[in-house]
């Protein structure tokens, strides 16, 4: 199913105006929150380095919503980002390579219209990931940090256990959604 995240961050931008738009989802998979954003009338940039996962998305899509869609077929800190609505990212962005992540979040930032939104996940220093060197870990502090720009609408902080690859999990993540300021 869609993530909760996801819904919540639709349901702001119904709130306040922007029903539909164009939406951006980094590092889509095989697209549940892209076939989320397709039902509720968003066209959709769908972005993923995995070629069979799009290929199962494009699958997936009904008829009506097939014109609403464009796949791309990139690495998301790649991806040059259309001005958008929405960006969403769960669970993608902390996967970015180290190198790349100074470009690409303001590449975000930039991207998203006035009054457009991020919504998405970053990863904590306490998460079990950071055993692994591909992981970007963020303190909470850097995070806000990043988010300064932005007006902040919700800031979740998940920090205990969870199921996650067949077992139990340290998990820490911070569940972001974020407006543009319309001035901006």
């Amino acid at each position: 199913p869609p993530r909760e995240l996801l819904r919540r961050a639709i349901g702001l931008a119904a709130l306040t105006g922007t029903r539909t738009g164009v939406a951006v989802d980094l590092g889509c998979g095989s697209g549940a929150d892209t076939l989320e954003l397709l039902r509720q009338g968003w066209t959709v940039h769908a972005v993923d380095a995995d070629g069979p996962s799009l290929r199962l998305l494009a699958q997936q899509v009904p008829a009506e919503a097939r014109e609403r869609l464009h796949l791309h077929e990139a690495a998301f800190q790649d991806f040059v980002l259309p001005r958008c609505d929405l960006v969403w990212a769960g669970f993608s962005l902390p996967f970015c390579p180290a190198a790349a992540w100074p470009g690409l979040w303001p590449a975000i930032v930039d991207a998203l219209a006035p009054g457009g939104r991020f919504a998405g996940d970053l990863f904590g220093e306490r998460h079990a990931f950071g055993a692994y060197d591909d992981v970007m870990l963020l303190g909470e502090a850097r995070v806000r940090k990043l988010l300064a720009a932005l007006e902040v609408e919700a800031f979740d902080i998940e920090d205990g256990v969870r199921p996650s690859g067949g077992q139990v999990t340290r998990w820490h993540a911070f569940g972001i959604i974020a407006r543009k300021p319309v001035g901006n």
